[in-house]
C-alpha cells in the first residue's frame, strides 16, 4: 500500500516461544481507536495483529489505507488468503467475517461470507473461535474495545479461562462500553485498561 515508511519488513512467523497471534474486536468508536492504538505498536512486535471492526466493506480498504500510513506495522485488509507474518496487521474486510485457519507452512487468515447466526459484522466471536482451534490460549493474546452488544465477549472470555491473556478497555475511555464491558462483567478480562495503555500492555505481553 502507498505511503508506507521505508524499512517496513513483515517476515514468518516462528514455530518456538512466546505468542503467535494478537486479536482485536471492535465496533461503534472502533476505527478512531484503532488509528490511536495500533501506530503505537513498535515495528518489531513478534505477532502478527488480526483486527475484527464492525465496519460496511465499502468503508474497509479506506480504513486499512489510512492505518498504513501512520502505523510502522504494515496493515493489509483481508480481501483473500492472505499467510499470517509478524510486522503485519490484518482488517477483516467489512460486511463478510474473517477467520483464522491453518495450511501445513502455517498460520492463514481469510474472508468468508458473513454467518447468520452471528450478529454483528465482520463477528469478533468468529474470529477467536476460528483462532482457537488452532492456536493455544497461552500463545494468543487478545483486547475487545469501544462497541456496542456483547460480540467478542464469550470467545474471548473461554481464551481466558484457558489459560491466555485477555484486555477490555477500561469505560473511562471507551464510546461505548458494551463489548468490553461484558467481557469484564464475565471475569473474562485479565485486564481492563484505558485505552492510551492498551497498545503498551500488547507489546509487553508479545514480547
Amino acid at each position: 500500500m502507498g505511503g508506507r515508511p521505508r524499512g517496513r519488513l513483515t517476515v514468518q512467523m516462528a514455530t518456538t516461544g512466546g505468542v503467535d497471534l494478537v486479536l482485536i474486536g471492535s465496533s461503534t468508536g472502533g476505527p478512531a481507536l484503532l488509528t490511536q492504538l495500533l501506530p503505537q505498536l513498535p515495528a518489531t512486535l513478534g505477532a502478527p495483529v488480526v483486527v475484527a471492526q464492525h465496519i460496511p466493506a465499502s468503508f474497509t480498504g479506506t480504513l486499512a489505507r489510512r492505518l498504513d500510513e501512520i502505523c510502522a506495522l504494515r496493515v493489509h485488509e483481508v480481501d483473500r488468503i492472505m499467510t499470517l507474518r509478524r510486522g503485519g496487521v490484518y482488517l477483516g474486510r467489512g460486511s463478510a467475517d474473517v477467520v483464522v485457519a491453518r495450511r501445513t507452512d502455517g498460520l492463514i487468515v481469510k474472508s468468508v461470507p458473513a454467518a447468520a447466526e452471528y450478529r454483528w459484522h465482520p463477528s469478533v466471536d468468529r474470529l477467536v473461535a476460528s483462532a482457537r482451534r488452532h492456536v493455544d490460549a497461552h500463545r494468543m493474546v487478545c483486547a475487545l474495545l469501544t462497541g456496542m452488544g456483547d460480540d467478542g465477549a464469550t470467545e474471548m472470555a473461554a481464551v481466558h479461562r484457558a489459560g491466555g491473556r485477555t484486555i477490555a478497555e477500561a469505560e473511562e475511555t471507551a464510546v461505548v462500553w458494551g463489548m468490553p464491558g461484558d467481557l469484564t462483567r464475565r471475569g473474562g478480562a485479565t485486564e481492563v485498561l484505558p485505552s492510551y495503555a492498551i497498545a503498551d500492555r500488547l507489546a509487553g505481553w508479545v514480547r
